[in-house]
């Protein structure tokens, strides 16, 4: 076997080893953060692969060739790029001029006529906001500022109870509204970030961008948000792995995955730590301050990017019990990484709707 190469998802942490051929690799370890795409040495097919940064992370595409596409490799590359920009220009928190950052900047009742990629985005946060009662809410911004996962960098100090409490008054997804593609604010200093969501939804996009152009079996990888359309190389479902909730890696579960999307959120790589205490990434988004439970990170398929990467963090935010208890009752296709009392064991839920695709 051979490796193609590996990436990291810098922002959420959420680690996946991309297989391509069958052999188990549960034990396999990895001494850094990692993603690997895996081909076996005898396959007669070599596929594009395109890779590269983009929004904070890397991206990275496997395309099998195919006789009805003409595109060269080049355009297929620009039209994937193209895909990538427009999520950026539209949701990124880092560019100034963003139509989210120029959002964020409005005072209560300020409004934009959203962009069809902002519209898709936002309809679908509002109504997982609503399904999960708010455990997923793209209003935090100011919350994942103040405790230092946004631009302006890592924090030394606990924010105060005072600063947190006039945060909760620009809070609440109920305090955004939609009307036809356009989005208005109620409260002034609400600030919606989206990193939750829309590289599952530029993963989408460029999911997209690839079939218009005539492929039909690829994998895309953007900051570890997957998605997989038909068979690999070797004509069988492509597998992937879900890593183990640990520093040094290692694959916990190989998954085979076709026609679907895979995200992963945990509370493991990215955090902050203030007098010898660990604050995860996730915000509670009631107390607006970051959750503590043994759940230590949560993988979901669904048929779209964007929903598997907004749900993995409404179910890592509600916690092991609640979490469970949710994507049992809305059949969501979930796999549960939960620590055991003393933190260095761990105990694995699954439902029956992910179970379908464990590999054997």
């Amino acid at each position: 076997m051979r490796l193609i190469s590996f990436k990291q998802n810098s922002e959420l942490g959420s680690l996946f080893l991309y297989l391509q051929s069958k052999p188990a690799a549960r034990n396999v370890m990895i001494a850094f953060l990692a993603l690997m795409v895996l081909s076996s040495c005898s396959n007669p097919i070599e596929p594009i692969v395109l890779s590269g940064p983009t929004m904070g992370t890397q991206y990275r595409v496997t395309v099998v060739r195919n006789a009805t596409s003409a595109e060269t490799d080049e355009q297929l590359h620009a039209a994937i790029k193209q895909a990538m920009e427009l999520v950026n220009q539209s949701m990124s928190t880092y560019i100034p001029d963003s139509e989210l950052s120029l959002f964020n900047k409005m005072p209560a009742g300020g409004s934009i006529v959203m962009s069809p990629q902002l519209f898709n985005v936002m309809q679908e946060a509002v109504e997982i906001s609503e399904l999960s009662s708010g455990a997923f809410d793209t209003t935090i911004g100011k919350a994942i500022r103040l405790w230092g996962f946004s631009e302006d960098g890592r924090i030394t100090e606990k924010p105060s109870t005072q600063l947190i409490e006039e945060i909760k008054q620009s809070v609440g997804y109920e305090k955004l509204t939609i009307e036809g593609t356009t989005l208005t604010k109620s409260a002034s200093g609400l600030e919606v970030n989206l990193s939750a969501i829309a590289k599952g939804y530029a993963v989408d996009l460029v999911a997209e961008a690839i079939e218009g152009l005539g492929y039909t079996n690829f994998l895309v990888n953007i900051g570890g948000e997957l998605r997989a359309s038909g068979t690999n190389t070797e004509r069988v479902p492509w597998r992937v792995g879900v890593e183990r909730p640990h520093l040094l890696g290692g694959i916990e579960q190989v998954v085979e995955l076709r026609d679907r999307a895979i995200a992963t959120s945990g509370d493991y790589r990215n955090f902050i730590e203030i007098d010898g205490k660990r604050y995860s990434h996730t915000i509670d988004s009631k107390s607006l301050t970051p959750v503590f439970h043994r759940l230590a990170s949560v993988s979901v398929l669904a048929d779209r990017a964007s929903t598997a990467d907004a749900l993995a963090t409404a179910l890592l935010a509600m916690g092991e019990q609640r979490g469970v208890e949710f994507a049992l009752k809305n059949d969501i296709a979930a796999y549960f990484i939960i620590r055991d009392d003393n933190e260095e064991n761990y105990k694995v839920t699954v439902t029956d709707a992910f179970k379908v695709n464990l590999a054997e």
